[in-house]
């Protein structure tokens, strides 16, 4: 097939018609569609601010802290007199009651000054009669005129004095020895389970023997104390005789409950926390001191406190702070935060109830500008 001029010629003339037809329409169109692209870009990148108020209301929380069980009452038996361990009648884990006879003491010289004490007061006792009968015949015989001289009858006073004195001494001396050989009996002082045992007969004890430990400890089981460490944001919000409840690591399927039977009232210098008791009962003995527990206690909130959604605090590094919206600008206030409960936190600072504020806040928002 052969192309002449002519036709090249057309072929191009066509071309010509076709572009100056279609060419700036589709360049139009391009064009209107450029300022519609920008503004959903600028409508897109406008941040928005959602606004709410500051509260005067008690956020409640329910905190979770750890605690310790511990004996309602504990103590180490120690000697109290000097002697030899005669018999032992009890050993570790075994349940006494009060009163009940733990251990026998054997001391010999301390029988022997009791009798010696025994014999001394006897003696005294009828030096005294003896002395009071004297001076009562003395005075009786005063009664006749010149019959007793005023020195006989001072001397058998004075007499009677000492004697008496001497009655009073040697029965307190014999009242101490006695106490004393009670003291070789070891008695429990309340009911209870004996968990250490460090001494078997024929063991010297008493003040001037060497001793490691206690021969007993005896601690009261089928009650415990459960003691823990509030620190101080929530200390203030702890009342006496509020429900806890609290789990037990060693029985984490079970959940028991009890109340705050008695508050420290002071703060602990080294960890700014105020130490609470839990009084729980326990008849079987199924609680061990020495156990940890989880506490789950609850707080009846700072009274008087603000309150605001926990998404208005913006905390920085170099300060804490929510967004008041003053006259339509953005404006800084420094806060402390306090308790904390669901959505809600306690805020302290230069802030009004019905204050207007961000609750969205960021740290992008910078002060000053203007809120929509």
């Amino acid at each position: 097939m052969k192309i002449t001029g002519s036709s090249v010629l057309a072929l191009l003339g066509l071309g010509m018609l076709l572009q100056n037809c279609y060419g700036p329409a589709s360049r139009s169109s391009e064009s209107s569609d450029k300022p519609k692209k920008a503004t959903s870009q600028a409508v897109a990148s406008t941040p928005t601010y959602q606004l709410g108020t500051v509260s005067r209301q008690r956020v409640n929380e329910s905190v979770q802290l750890p605690g310790e069980f511990r004996a309602y009452q504990e103590v180490s038996i120690y000697p109290r007199a000097n002697g030899f361990v005669e018999r032992v009648l009890v050993d570790r884990g075994t349940a006494v009651r009060r009163g009940q006879v733990l251990m026998i003491l054997d001391a010999p010289e301390t029988e022997e000054r009791l009798v010696a004490a025994r014999s001394n007061t006897l003696k005294a006792e009828a030096m005294l009669t003896a002395s009071r009968d004297h001076y009562r015949r003395l005075r009786a015989s005063n009664k006749i005129p010149g019959s007793v001289s005023a020195l006989d009858l001072e001397t058998a006073q004075a007499r009677l004095r000492s004697d008496s004195a001497s009655v009073l001494g040697e029965q307190a001396n014999y009242r101490a020895l006695t106490k004393l050989r009670d003291y070789l009996t070891v008695r429990a002082p309340f009911d209870g389970v004996i968990t250490e045992r460090n001494v078997h007969p024929g063991a010297l004890v008493g003040s001037g023997a060497k001793q490691e430990g206690p021969m007993l400890v005896l601690q009261q089981q089928n009650r415990l104390r459960l003691v823990a460490d509030v620190p101080e944001t929530y200390s203030v919000g702890l009342r006496e005789g509020s429900a806890v409840r609290f789990t037990v690591n060693a029985m984490p399927s079970r959940t028991f409950t009890g109340k705050i039977s008695r508050r420290s009232g002071s703060m602990n210098q080294q960890f700014r926390s105020e130490t609470v008791e839990i009084d729980v009962p326990n008849p079987d003995r199924t609680l061990r001191p020495g156990m940890f527990a989880e506490i789950i206690m609850p707080t009846t909130g700072t009274p008087g406190a603000l309150a605001v959604p926990t998404t208005a605090v913006v905390t920085s590094t170099e300060q804490q702070y929510v967004i008041r919206v003053a006259n339509g600008r953005a404006q800084y206030v420094p806060v402390r935060k306090g308790q904390k409960a669901g959505s809600m936190t306690e805020v302290f600072g230069d802030l009004r109830p019905d204050d207007q504020i961000v609750v969205n806040a960021r740290d992008d928002i910078k002060e000053g500008i203007a809120l929509r």
